[in-house]
């Protein structure tokens, strides 16, 4: 009861300070998304998610941002900067809209949070949910929220029992498990901000490009630096879970054609998707290691079989718009003594230079009866870096035969 009655105050206390921010298409006036956003820092300043705004950063010709009061008032407002890592943005608006809401370190866990913003527009709400903690091995070290956030709330505030914001609405998985960013990268976006004099950011495009940048390298080089555990898969020992951002899964199979072929399948990746539009995100690395042994099997066919699984795959939700073509180079090298046919297919983006998605295969060629897959595929990424870590996770392959 206790709760309930809380979140029905805090309702009361911070609805003049919540809006609804909408990216407008100039020629119909009609809206393309809708999201939520808080007042913060200054009575004209409001906090808000990056991809809620993204349609207007990428294309501001087209779009123009809005917002929209609990009381009907509707205005303009104006980008100032972009936090794109944390997927944050603050807005500013020509005239005072609210007291500003404070910040507040995030509560022990199990601490009841309260979220607030316009579910699918259907107007100003409250979810109330627990507070489960930072995501400790996530790259962004969202928190977690046991609560159901709806598409709309997206840059609402999720407030403490004071009313102070502990954290900015930004994604769900459904089934009551959502994220919020943690309040201290938008305490440090508005520092940022403030060094700006509050005006807007001379080049946005130019400082989204250079976050991706940073962000890219910050996280090759930690990758190189950590310390690498082996597994095993077949004969082969090679790196597994080479940073605690990154998952590994078993995808093994037991039954491949009739049982004459064993098969030991491992997948690793990380969660990172930085959004940038509708159809493109950076960040993710994704990499599997296959093991095929066909001792059972006539040398032919086994052949055939494996030839069939060698194909590379440069498929993606990408468009022309966004990134090249994938151009390859094939080669056969030696990897821990033993033959590999290696394919490195690279794009390059368009409008964010300097950065590439690179997929790298490779095809154990030295056994008759025996085959080994790799691949590797990294989004927004240096391509020079990420050849020194393609070339130190093979340096660690080992041959255990």
């Amino acid at each position: 009861m206790q709760a309930v009655d809380r979140s029905s105050s805090l309702y009361a206390e911070v609805q003049q300070s919540i809006y609804q921010v909408r990216i407008i298409n100039r020629k119909t006036g009609h809206k393309r998304t809708i999201g939520s956003g808080f007042v913060i820092e200054r009575s004209n300043l409001l906090a808000t998610n990056y991809h809620v705004v993204s349609a207007y950063t990428n294309d501001p010709t087209t779009y123009s941002i809005e917002y929209l009061a609990t009381n009907g008032s509707v205005g303009t407002l104006e980008l100032l900067d972009v936090d794109v890592l944390h997927d944050l943005a603050v807005l500013v608006a020509d005239k005072e809209l609210g007291r500003p809401l404070q910040t507040a370190e995030l509560p022990a866990k199990g601490a009841t949070l309260y979220a607030f913003g316009n579910p699918l527009g259907l107007g100003f709400s409250v979810v109330t949910g627990t507070n489960n903690g930072l995501l400790a091995e996530s790259e962004d070290k969202n928190i977690l929220f046991s609560g159901n956030l709806n598409s709309g709330m997206s840059g609402g505030p999720a407030l403490n029992e004071a009313g102070a914001v502990v954290g900015v609405n930004v994604a769900t998985a459904g089934n009551a498990v959502s994220f919020l960013v943690a309040v201290e990268y938008l305490q440090r976006l508005l520092e940022k901000i403030r060094t700006q004099q509050f005006q807007p950011a001379s080049n946005l495009h130019e400082s989204i490009v250079a976050q991706l940048k940073v962000n890219s390298s910050e996280m090759l080089k930690r990758l190189q630096t950590n310390p690498w555990m082996l597994e095993s898969v077949g004969s082969f020992q090679v790196p597994s879970r080479i940073d605690t951002s990154i998952n590994c899964w078993d995808g093994s199979e037991t039954d491949e054609e009739r049982g004459l072929v064993t098969v030991i399948s491992v997948n690793c990746s990380n969660e990172r998707e930085i959004y940038l539009d509708e159809k493109l995100s950076v960040g993710n690395m994704q990499y599997q290691y296959t093991w095929y042994a066909g001792e059972k099997m006539i040398a032919p066919r086994f052949y055939r079989m494996y030839e069939l699984q060698n194909s590379d795959d440069t498929s993606s939700n990408a468009t022309k718009e966004n990134v090249t073509d994938f151009k390859c180079e094939t080669n056969f090298v030696q990897i821990a003594k033993q033959n590999f046919k290696m394919s490195i297919c690279r794009r390059d983006y368009l409008r964010y230079k300097g950065l590439s998605d690179v997929l790298v295969t490779g095809a154990m060629v030295s056994q008759k009866q025996q085959g080994f897959l790799f691949e590797l595929f990294l989004t927004g990424v240096d391509f020079k870096e990420s050849m020194r870590l393609v070339k130190q996770l093979f340096e660690n392959f080992q041959w255990k035969n």
